[in-house]
Formats: C-alpha cells, structure tokens, sequence
C-alpha cells in the first residue's frame, strides 16, 4: 500500500523531496511505514543514534541471518568487528596518497573542464559536461587507474544506484548485483597491475600484510570508486543547480568553509540509508524489534530545524560539521575529505574563471529515491568581467 505522505518514486517526490521529509518528521520522527515494510526515521537525534551504535544496529543483514550475495560483501556492509580490517586498510592506503598532488590533480581536472565550456553557444548541459566528467576522471586519477569505458561504465554505475531502490521496486534488484560483479571484476584487473603511486596500488601492499579477503578488498575498492563517481557527480550537480539559482553565494569567498558544508548539507545525494535491528530497542519512544529494518532519512535530518533552524536556507554562521551527510559512527564515509576537496576545487575555479551559468530549461532529476542526482541541468555560459 503506498504511503499517503510519502511515495519515494512518485513524481512530485523525485522532482523536489524535501516537503515530504518535512511531513514525515512532522507527523513522526519515528514511524512505521507500510509500504517499505520498516521504520522511517525522519528526525536528527534518531538518525545519529542508529548510525552510531553498530552494536544494536547494523549493516550487515546477516546478523539476522539474511542471505547476503558475496558481491556486497564490501566496506559499506560488513560491521566490526570484521568491518575493522577492511577499513583499517582504506584507511591507511588513504592516508599514504600526498594531499598537495591529489589537490593539484583535481585542480587540473576541474580546470580543463571548466575551460571547455567557456565560450560555448547555446545551452550545456553541466551533468554530462561538468559534473559526470569531474567526478570520473578525479576519481580515477586518485586510485591511480585508467578512466573506464564511459558508457559501460555508465551503464554498471547507473544498474547499482538503481538497485538502491530495490525495496520500492524489487526488479532493480538483480542487474544491480550484476553490475557489482563486473565493477568488482575489473577492480580485480586493476588489482592485478596498478601503479604502485595510486589509492589502489597502495591498498594491495596493504592487503599483502592484513588478512582481508581478496574478494573483500575488490569490492571495497568498487564501492570507492562507484561512491567518488556518482556521489560526488551529484553533489557537483546539485551544489551547480544551487548556484545557478544564487550566484550570490560565490561572492564571499573568505567564508568557503562554512559554505561548503552548508551546501553539502543541503544538496547531499544520499537521501537514505539502512540498518537492521540486532536487539530490541528504542528509537525516538518506538519499541524497535530484533529484525525490523530502519530507512534513515539523512536528507530530512540534515533539514531538522531543532538542530538547524531556518533549516531550508544557506547559513553562513551555523556551527559546522554537524551535518549527517558522510554518516556517523563506523561506517562514515571514508571520501569526505576528497568530495569536501572536489567542490573547495570547483568553487574556486568558479571565481577564478569568472563563469557564471543561467537557465537554460528545467532541471531534471534521475529516477531513483535513495541516492539522488540530477539527469540535466541545462544553462547558457558568460563570463564574467569580475573573475578573480
């Protein structure tokens, strides 16, 4: 039975959530939704107590005995203590890479792909010229592979955001998990021959001194490159879209900081996440049971005005860092500090070069419900005669 207040596919929902959200936290920070068959958790406070007690609450389902295929097995799915290893070992391969070249990596990229839409006639379309590009060459650049094939690659990223949504519409389900194996199969090929300068090069003389599973390790490395692709595609297209609307917000540059979170809080793609129930417990005054799955909705969270007030709008003075937008606990993710980079790099460039973008038609979003993304954003191009 379809919720009457939220239908994650319908429409008006994928055109503009938010409102949505709104209702939902509204009526209950905490409550059970029919339709997906678990708790729908709207509120801040909720949302930050599952994330951070991977004791009570996890993501891997088969503490409850649910069958998992090995291709999910990864990073994201296993909790601790498995989950530290794998982690561990990500995390140390991370810190290896120099932050001053990968800034200059990223620099360089963003820089040549602004340049190619300067002086463009007519109307771009910043997702497939910016956004999309920007985010496949960065992170490919970092794990120090060669970019894939785009439109395969296209095709396996998009079948796995998809599948995200499987609870809503289960036949998502299956070309999702086949396009896993085949992201995880070419991780392996890159395993096999990587550069040794690289994220993945220095994650496989890792693995040699830690007991991660070959299989483990590949698809750990997939859900990096798949997250540093469509997570930060979307953000870059969803921050743009913003811009666009304000360009006001790019004429303060001493307040980048406060900016760039504000602008990750409100356009962060990932909307949902899930966790299962381990042992019975209370979440926002609902008696929560052994089994029962909780969707936590980070994007209302992230728009509670008991934790932001005026929660819909930019504001530069708020305390940072509060957002739930990377998670919490555990399973944060591990790319902040390259996707808070990416956009420091964009919006500077922006400044620099002196483009500025105007409507050119609607913007339009992707299908999909827990990772959301926009599919056009078309603008006109000028430049600006007050380039920094």
């Amino acid at each position: 039975m379809r919720d009457p207040i939220y239908d994650p596919l319908a429409p008006s929902v994928i055109a503009d959530p938010y409102p949505y959200y709104r209702k939902l936290r509204e009526t209950n920070t905490v409550h059970w939704h029919e339709f997906l068959d678990s708790w729908v958790v709207t509120g801040y406070a909720e949302c930050r107590q599952v994330l951070g007690d991977t004791t009570n609450f996890g993501s891997d389902f088969r503490r409850i005995g649910v069958e998992i295929p090995d291709t999910q097995l990864s990073v994201q799915s296993l909790d601790p203590p498995e989950h530290g290893a794998i982690r561990h070992l990500l995390v140390s391969a991370l810190h290896e890479q120099p932050l001053t070249t990968v800034r200059q990596q990223f620099a360089t990229i963003v820089a040549r792909q602004l340049s190619e839409l300067s002086g463009q006639p007519g109307a771009v379309d910043l997702v497939s010229r910016f956004a999309r590009p920007v985010a496949l060459r960065t992170i490919t650049a970092f794990l120090g592979v060669p970019p894939p094939d785009g439109a395969e690659f296209e095709q396996w990223s998009n079948a796995i955001v998809r599948s995200m949504d499987a609870g809503i519409e289960p036949a998502r389900a299956e070309p999702g998990n086949q396009a896993r194996a085949e992201l995880s199969r070419l991780v392996t090929r890159w395993l096999a021959d990587a550069d040794e300068q690289g994220f993945v090069g220095a994650a496989r003389r890792a693995a040699r001194a830690q007991d991660v599973p070959a299989a483990v390790l590949a698809n750990s490395l997939r859900a990096v490159l798949h997250a540093g692709y469509e997570s930060v595609s979307r953000l870059l297209g969803g921050v743009l879209a913003r811009l666009v609307r304000h360009p006001e917000l790019l004429a303060r540059p001493a307040a980048d900081e406060a900016l760039i979170d504000e602008l990750i809080r409100l356009d962060g793609p990932v909307q949902a996440d899930a966790r299962v129930c381990v042992r019975d417990r209370a979440v926002g005054g609902q008696a929560v049971r052994r089994g029962d799955v909780l969707v936590l909705f980070i994007a209302a969270a992230n728009r509670d005005p008991a934790v932001f007030p005026d929660p819909d709008a930019v504001r530069l003075t708020r305390r940072r860092g509060l957002h739930l937008a990377f998670g919490r606990g555990a399973h944060a993710c591990l790319g902040a500090g390259l996707a808070t980079l990416q956009l420091r790099e964009v919006l500077g460039a922006l400044r620099a070069g002196g483009l500025r973008f105007a409507p050119a038609g609607p913007a339009t979003y992707e299908p999909t419900a827990t990772l959301r993304g926009l599919a056009e954003l078309s603008v006109s191009v000028r430049q600006s005669h007050q380039a920094h």
